[in-house]
């Protein structure tokens, strides 16, 4: 960006053209889906008038950004589960529907639609408004979460740590990432033992990541087995698949057990992290209590790349780690305090509070 001088002042400033987000015009649900039906959707029947039924439903499906769980609170499953056809027919469910029809109805739509995959490969908003489309605070479904592509910064991946239902999660950082050309914007980042440090604070401290089991990590150099301590403080977590990070490889390839988590010899590679998650759930055959049964969103967000084709002809340097059972529900070691000097002063009594999500980013901000 080209900096200009002011002639009369002497300062030094950059100009630049904001452009509004499409999600500040359109919402986020709304950026890569339209709420609309198709125009003249079955509006006219060969068999004659639409009754009375087919008409109030094209009203009310006509614009679905109208539509809220609270709407549907008196409103039966049978005349839901019309509607949730009638939005087949169309080709109008969208994610936003089915997020709906999960959160008012968690105990029918479960058998009707009890998995939904979003891939979104070229992102159009910023990382906090996609992860917003994940999040569900009522748990009304569980969320796989795979960030492909390294686009998010530093408070936005601290941010992760806000999504209740999450229950498999994989940060893919391509090799060689793309400079960034906006020097107002902070730079991109990486995945660092920072970052997983913070994770675990607010796993113990605020009940940050109470679901997640399964931790897919990929092309993360700024790891070490550091991580893996911290790790440990994630209540439910009980694998973590490491490819092309090189602290954690090298770490695993020393000792079968590294800082309480074991290493699985010859692991079955999974395809998606969707199935990486159906393994450790069929292995362990349990679920959270609070998230059985519940539906599974299936996100992501940017395109995955392959590796190199110099790559291609060796094995990936991956590593697959096990909880170990003598650490089950064991918390994470916490930053080691001051020692005491030889004189101590009095002891007085000070209230601290435990920080929440907001108090954290503001450390990386």
């Amino acid at each position: 960006m080209a900096k200009t001088i002011d002639s009369h002042t002497g300062q030094v400033y950059t100009e630049s053209t904001i452009i509004p987000s499409l999600s500040s015009s359109k919402g986020p649900s709304w950026v890569h889906e339209s709420p609309f039906l198709p125009r003249g959707w079955e509006e006219t029947s060969q068999a004659g008038a639409p009754s009375l039924q087919h008409s109030a439903m094209i009203q009310l499906l006509s614009d679905q950004r109208n539509l809220q769980p609270a709407l549907f609170v008196d409103v039966p499953w049978r005349i839901a589960s019309y509607l949730w056809d009638c939005l087949g027919r169309s080709r109008k469910r969208t994610l936003h529907s089915w997020k709906l029809f999960a959160t008012a109805y968690p105990e029918q739509f479960r058998t009707v639609s009890s998995y939904r995959s979003v891939k979104i490969e070229g992102p159009r908003m910023s990382m906090q408004e996609y992860l917003g489309l994940v999040r569900s605070d009522s748990l009304s479904w569980r969320a796989v979460l795979t960030l492909a592509s390294s686009f998010a910064r530093v408070p936005e991946l601290v941010e992760i740590a806000s999504i209740r239902n999450l229950v498999a999660l994989e940060i893919a950082t391509p090799p060689h990432t793309a400079p960034v050309l906006d020097e107002t914007q902070p730079p991109l980042a990486a995945l660092s033992d920072r970052i997983v440090r913070t994770w675990s604070e607010l796993a113990q401290d605020a009940g940050a990541f109470a679901h997640l089991r399964v931790l897919v990590l990929s092309h993360q150099t700024d790891l070490s087995r550091l991580a893996l301590r911290y790790l440990r403080g994630f209540p439910s977590l009980q694998m973590v698949v490491a490819e092309d990070c090189p602290g954690l490889v090298s770490a695993s390839a020393r000792n079968a057990d590294v800082e309480g988590w074991e290493v699985v010899l010859e692991p079955e590679r999974a395809e998606t992290l969707y199935e990486y998650y159906q393994s450790i759930v069929r292995d362990e055959a349990t679920e959270s209590p609070v998230l059985a049964d519940t539906p599974v969103l299936d996100f992501q967000v940017g395109q995955k790349t392959g590796r190199a084709l110099g790559k291609r002809l060796k094995k990936p340097r991956l590593v697959c780690l096990r909880r170990a059972k003598a650490y089950e529900r064991e918390p994470a070691p916490k930053r080691p305090r001051v020692a005491a000097s030889a004189h101590p002063k009095r002891a007085v009594m000070k209230q601290r509070s435990a920080k929440d999500l907001g108090g954290f980013l503001q450390e990386f901000l």
